[in-house]
């Protein structure tokens, strides 16, 4: 078990700026996520989010959102397999791109970009223990639906990891009108299928991190 705080520690280490030159920022990015990108990796505390997962040893994380691989790649290395999600194509070539330059050849599977739809993730019935969203389901049209769409690929015992905005004035961070509050979140959750077990509000300078079981 000392080996997982080691890899840890290295993954978090990683810089952002190696590897492939991203897609250009409009593919995905809202505009107010262009600046402060080289800090993000302070802010954002990936460390604390890391924790929140859970045990992730031998575990399949789905990373909805995963853009330009800031979680996924901090991911890969501590769990089984990481199905990095996203929408857009130009994401997709980007992440692979990262999956070889960036890993060994012996870590390349635990990475895997996968295309997805914009209201539908694209996973199989029990393919996966974790789901995370960070700064992504308040971009999602229909939420509810789909979260409740994740029902069916998420194992018996499986969890929703959510990280966004704070609806609250925050110097980063989309309109207040586009921010999820927490109260919503949880009827949200509870709607969709899901039985919230924690929420953290003040862990994260802009974020708050809600955790969810899928019910039964």
């Amino acid at each position: 078990m000392r080996l997982l705080p080691l890899l840890l520690l290295l993954c978090l280490g990683c810089r952002d700026t190696d590897g492939p030159t991203p897609p250009p920022e409009d593919v995905y990015a809202p505009e107010y996520q262009q600046d402060d990108t080289r800090e993000r990796h302070v802010w954002q505390k990936p460390g604390t989010v890391i924790d929140a997962l859970g045990d992730i040893e031998e575990k399949v994380i789905a990373d909805i959102g995963a853009g330009e691989g800031f979680f996924a790649r901090r991911l890969a290395p501590l769990a089984d397999r990481v199905i990095a999600i996203e929408i857009d194509q130009r994401w997709i070539d980007y992440l692979d791109t990262l999956r070889v330059t960036e890993f060994p050849r012996s870590m390349q599977s635990r990475l895997e970009p996968r295309l997805a739809l914009p209201d539908d993730p694209m996973l199989e019935d029990d393919e996966v223990d974790i789901v995370l969203f960070v700064n992504t389901l308040y971009l999602i049209d229909n939420r509810e639906q789909y979260l409740h769409r994740l029902l069916p690929a998420i194992r018996p015992g499986g969890r929703v990891v959510i990280v966004d905005w704070k609806k609250e004035d925050t110097p980063l961070g989309p309109d207040l009108a586009d921010r999820i509050g927490l109260a919503d979140l949880g009827r949200m959750l509870e709607r969709a299928g899901f039985a919230v077990v924690s929420t953290d509000n003040t862990a994260l300078d802009y974020q708050y991190i809600m955790v969810a079981e899928k019910k039964g």
